[in-house]
């Protein structure tokens, strides 16, 4: 049996609601090589994903995807949070994914995530951050963006807006059967 083809997905944002249902930043004027950083969001890791609910349809739509292709779950949480996080994914979704976490402080959220995509062979990502977003489009055939407010100024090839993961769930075959066939070679 061929493999199924990888789609990865940002937990936060995209299948997990942000704090209070706010998706704070833009994303704009980030430096791809500036190292990350300690701080105190990296010291709480383990408590600051406490009470969060699902995306709406976010359960559902991964278990849609999963039917046909290969999901795997990319977050910039750090490995401390890896029991917790694997508790409420079994807790909001039934199952846990393979899940990918950042092993440490020093690599940003978008080089852990692009350095991620490359190495898992993704041919589609699904992101809310407009800077990783970008850089991802570079990488992969398709990136679907979450709309959130503070991204809205990012449009750019390869990324496909949408208001939720359940609305991405019909493009992502149409998308990725249109990247295949642009990928072959004239006849």
């Amino acid at each position: 049996m061929a493999a199924r083809p990888v789609l990865t997905f940002d937990m936060d944002g995209v299948l997990c609601r942000p704090p209070f249902g706010i998706n704070p930043g833009k994303g704009r004027h980030k430096q791809r090589d500036k190292a990350g950083r300690l701080n105190l969001l990296w010291l709480t890791e383990r408590w600051r994903y406490a009470g969060r609910r699902p995306m709406p349809g976010a359960p559902e739509a991964l278990r849609e995807l999963a039917a046909q292709y290969d999901c795997k779950v990319l977050s910039a949480r750090g490995e401390v949070a890896r029991r917790h996080t694997e508790r409420w994914f079994a807790r909001y979704f039934g199952t846990v994914p393979e899940l990918h976490l950042r092993p440490h402080w020093r690599e940003s959220p978008a080089q852990f995530k692009t350095r991620k995509v490359v190495e898992l062979g993704a041919v589609a990502h699904f992101e809310d951050d407009p800077h990783t977003a970008a850089w991802v489009a570079e990488l992969v055939p398709a990136v679907f963006l979450v709309d959130w407010p503070r991204n809205r100024w990012l449009n750019a090839e390869r990324i496909h807006r949408v208001p939720s993961l359940r609305e991405a769930v019909p493009l992502v075959p149409m998308l990725l059967g249109e990247a295949e066939a642009d990928a072959r070679p004239a006849t």
